[in-house]
């Protein structure tokens, strides 16, 4: 009896929990030297994907960052009909930096010299950004994640 109701309350929660609607707002972001490539974009390749392009994608996705250096995040909300505004600094947006990198609300990034662990800042290290933008007056909500990389 135990073992029956523990199978059905997994199968309403893992029903209930799952959500295969997809995000209708996004955002792409650059940097004063390269667009980035994030996994919104990844996620949804132009035209027919092929599995060599799909499996060469992510070593594309990532940018070359040196320690030390800071630049400008300009990033831009785009509507699912594909109007782009650009909302650089604005305070509805959310950075959400791993490891080397550092970013002030005004979208200005910093790759650090040094992480706390587990993180290090070696050459080749992987920097994971999650950008966020969040505006609850509109109910308007998209994300992104993007891959920096050590140079």
């Amino acid at each position: 009896m135990t073992l029956v109701a523990l199978a059905a309350a997994a199968t309403v929660f893992s029903a209930g929990a799952q959500n295969n609607g997809r995000p209708t707002w996004s955002l792409k972001t650059s940097t004063p030297t390269a667009m980035l490539v994030g996994e919104w974009e990844l996620s949804n390749p132009p035209g027919a994907a092929t599995a060599r392009t799909g499996s060469s994608a992510p070593g594309a996705a990532q940018v070359g960052v040196a320690k030390g250096a800071s630049f400008q995040l300009s990033v831009k909300l785009v509507s699912p009909a594909g109007v782009v505004k650009d909302v650089t600094g604005s305070p509805k947006l959310i950075y959400r930096p791993k490891g080397c990198m550092s970013i002030g609300a005004n979208g200005i990034a910093t790759v650090l010299r040094s992480a706390p662990a587990p993180w290090t800042c070696n050459s080749g290290d992987p920097v994971p950004l999650t950008i966020i933008y969040a505006d609850q007056s509109t109910g308007v909500a998209a994300v992104n994640m993007y891959l920096f990389k050590i140079n």
